[in-house]
């Protein structure tokens, strides 16, 4: 029996279910003179509140002074950055995400936003991580960026000192949440503990 725990173990940590959700990405339309037009702006709601039809968030997260006190479960993540498609390697990057300290100093996210047909988002947008931000909001589906900054030299920084302008669409595609590194890697380790005890049992 005790051979066979790993096993069962594993099964069930396979087993639990994602969290559904919603991812909404930057498509730009018409890109500004006085801005970078490499702009990635990413955002994940939980499926629970893109179907309640609007939502208003506004919450400092402070982990570092404080607890992640903040209680709110319908952001997941937001990713913002000037780049290729690797976040990693852009410029004035705000990586915020669900019940994890902040990247940088803290966390400031003012949302009043609507999900609208098609996939599409509309409302606005403040977001800070206490060395960059930028302030969005949208005529309809269509978003324009008011202004953004930041204390690093490219992107929105020193580079172009008046950020502003680009308009985009944020349109919405429905995924799953990937199982949490540690739960897979648990779960990797059951597999191969049950399959070296099987070998072993049947020498």
């Amino acid at each position: 029996m005790l051979r066979i725990t790993p096993l069962l173990f594993a099964a069930a940590l396979l087993a639990q279910p994602a969290q559904a959700g919603v991812k909404y990405s930057w498509q730009q339309v018409e890109a500004s003179a006085s801005m970078p037009a490499n702009l990635n702006l990413e955002l994940v709601f939980s499926a629970e509140a893109v179907s309640l039809g609007e939502l208003k968030l506004d919450f400092r997260n402070n982990c570092y002074s404080d607890s992640c006190g903040f209680k709110q479960d319908s952001l997941l993540s937001l990713r913002y950055w000037y780049g290729g498609a690797d976040s990693a390697t852009g410029a004035n990057l705000i990586d915020y995400r669900y019940n994890r300290q902040p990247t940088m100093f803290y966390d400031r996210i003012e949302l009043s936003l609507t999900f609208l047909p098609e996939g599409l988002l509309g409302g606005s947008m403040y977001v800070s991580n206490g060395e960059s931000d930028f302030r969005m909001s949208s005529a309809g589906s269509l978003f324009a960026m008011i202004e953004a900054n930041s204390d690093q030299k490219d992107g929105c920084g020193f580079q172009y000192p008046a950020c502003a302008g680009s308009t985009g669409l944020l349109v919405g595609v429905a995924q799953n949440e990937v199982p949490e590194p540690s739960s897979a890697a648990l779960a990797g380790l059951g597999l191969a503990a049950a399959w070296f005890a099987r070998r072993r049992r049947s020498r």
